[in-house]
């Protein structure tokens, strides 16, 4: 297995309508001028371009729009051995990359995922298990963006996210977790670290669980899973029942049909 330093990772930043770098700053919480780290920055914008001073900072500016896109831009341009994929509203802790090296030198899994702490109240973000281990579909549920990390050589020839799903695409969601769940598939089984990496506030946008957006996308997950769609449509509209997160009747109808569209027009997409 190779051994390898702080200079053989990249970090892939997707962000949109930058004028300059500034905002890395508050990632890093360090002067610009500080900043050691590889880093590539996908600027998605129709009007903006960021311009980079440093030779180890390198920017494209781009005008295709979509989260998974830009995900996949920085996979194709990226040109280390380790990859660590990060949001332009993170903060990055001060041994993160020490912690994703070390990992990354000692387990041979090809995706190591590690922990987030929430920015409000210094908790971890999620109930994350105590021991490092191999994730398995119900816990690549939780896992964020910022906590993805993996050898290029291994996962960048082969796996990339799907451009179907995430921000700014069809479906607003579950780009993490069919990105992680094809890595099962193609082989490459994602490592749990348990060493905080990234700060990031409470909320994030896939915890909007009464949005149509989301409920859009979560039946386009279910379709992607091969589930039966009507027991998952009336399950999660149980799920806003119970919760006392659907107003009404008509309204709990309303998100069933709203998770039905999703999953059909998902098996369209895929013809």
């Amino acid at each position: 297995m190779p051994s390898y330093k702080n200079t053989d990772l990249e970090i892939l930043i997707a962000t949109m309508n930058r004028s300059d770098l500034s905002f890395l700053e508050s990632m890093f919480q360090q002067p610009l001028a500080d900043v050691k780290a590889s880093i590539l920055v996908v600027n998605q914008t129709d009007a903006n371009a960021a311009i980079s001073d440093w030779e180890h900072i390198k920017v494209m500016n781009v005008n295709q729009f979509g989260l998974s896109k830009s995900r996949n831009l920085a996979i194709d341009n990226s040109n280390k051995d380790l990859c660590w994929i990060l949001d332009d509203d993170c903060i990055v802790m001060p041994d993160a990359i020490k912690h994703i090296i070390n990992a990354h030198n000692s387990v041979p899994n090809s995706i190591i995922t590690f922990q987030t702490e929430v920015i409000e109240n210094g908790q971890p973000y999620w109930d994350y298990p105590l021991k490092e281990q191999t994730h398995n579909s119900r816990s690549l549920r939780s896992v964020l963006s910022p906590e993805i990390t993996f050898k290029r050589a291994l996962v960048g020839e082969k796996l990339r996210f799907d451009e179907r799903f995430g921000l700014g695409a069809q479906f607003q969601d579950s780009e993490n977790f069919v990105f992680l769940k094809e890595g099962i598939c193609q082989g490459s089984a994602p490592y749990f670290v348990n060493k905080t990496i990234v700060k990031h506030k409470a909320l994030n946008s896939s915890e909007e669980v009464t949005s149509d957006r989301l409920i859009y996308a979560r039946g386009a997950l279910a379709a992607y899973l091969k589930r039966n769609i009507t027991f998952m449509k009336w399950k999660y509209g149980f799920f806003l029942f119970r919760k006392g997160l659907a107003a009404s009747f008509f309204e709990l109808k309303h998100k069933t049909k709203t998770f039905q569209d999703g999953a059909q027009d998902y098996f369209k997409s895929s013809n």
